[in-house]
């Protein structure tokens, strides 16, 4: 009867150093977590705008008046379409597109759609664009978790 006591005793015992073991590891987790987290940059916050619909529209007038014999179609998203119907125009399309970054740096341009070949209806070369504006802001108080 004293072996198997004894034996439960035993176990107990392991049981409750093993146990004391877990608690002190997990509270060393804890605060190295807590210093990673006070170690953590703060980072901006990046917020995006489309493109105003009036200087999309002026920019859609500028192109067509520097660029007349491409096509020029604004859409109703915010997206710039540039369209050439001529094999010839290639040149001319290319340096359109490379020419809208130019002269709209404020904007970020990306390409939503680009077709050379058997355009969608469109035309024999077809690109859409679309600009939005990105600025960076401070980020919130309340953005960081305790």
């Amino acid at each position: 009867t004293m072996v198997v006591v004894g034996a439960c005793w035993g176990a107990a015992l392991l049981m409750v150093v093993f146990a004391l073991y877990t608690v002190h590891l997990s509270a060393a987790a804890k605060q190295d977590a807590v210093k990673a987290l006070v170690a953590e940059p703060i980072l901006p916050q990046i917020a995006r705008a489309h493109i105003d619909t009036r200087d999309a529209q002026a920019l859609t007038e500028r192109l067509q008046h520097d660029y007349p014999d491409l096509k020029f179609t604004l859409g109703r998203d915010g997206s710039l379409q540039v369209v050439a119907t001529d094999g010839a125009q290639f040149r001319e399309w290319m340096t359109a597109l490379s020419y809208i970054d130019t002269i709209s740096p404020q904007y970020r341009w990306s390409m939503q759609e680009f077709c050379v070949g058997k355009c969608s209806g469109s035309g024999l070369m077809s690109a859409t664009l679309i600009g939005e504006r990105v600025s960076f802001k401070a980020p919130d108080s309340g953005d960081r978790k305790n």
